[in-house]
């Protein structure tokens, strides 16, 4: 939508500085600190956050992984030299699921005690 609002072809600049030139590092930085300072106003938990251009880059990494994308395309993707800089990632999303499971603990009460019948894991011991 920001494309076909703004008229842009494939020789525009997606973004660019005050002067129409090239957005600096430091620029893109600048703008997240601004854009992010705005929604804080909405969502005052984004002042607790550090919101860094890196972490829209490890957001898509963890998005791709999560997608079931191999993890040397992500690797690729990112231009990462070494596998290992990428593999990273899989070990965060595993803490994530982790994590995620404990909140399912605490969440429990015992009421679900299911035990299968004898004739149900016969079955299945047949499979």
């Amino acid at each position: 939508n920001y494309i076909k609002l703004q008229n842009l072809n494939r020789n525009n600049r997606l973004l660019s500085n005050n002067r129409n030139g090239n957005l600096t590092r430091s620029g893109v930085g600048q703008r997240i600190t601004t854009i992010t300072e705005k929604a804080a106003e909405l969502s005052p938990s984004l002042n607790k956050k550090n919101v860094t251009p890196h972490t829209f880059r490890h957001s898509a990494a963890m998005n791709l992984l999560q997608a079931g994308v191999d993890i040397s395309t992500i690797a690729i993707w990112l231009g990462h030299e070494n596998i290992e800089t990428t593999h990273k990632y899989m070990v965060a999303d595993i803490e994530i699921k982790r994590q995620a499971m404990e909140k399912l603990d605490e969440t429990t009460n015992g009421s679900f005690n299911y035990k299968p019948s004898k004739s149900i894991l016969a079955f299945l011991a047949s499979l």
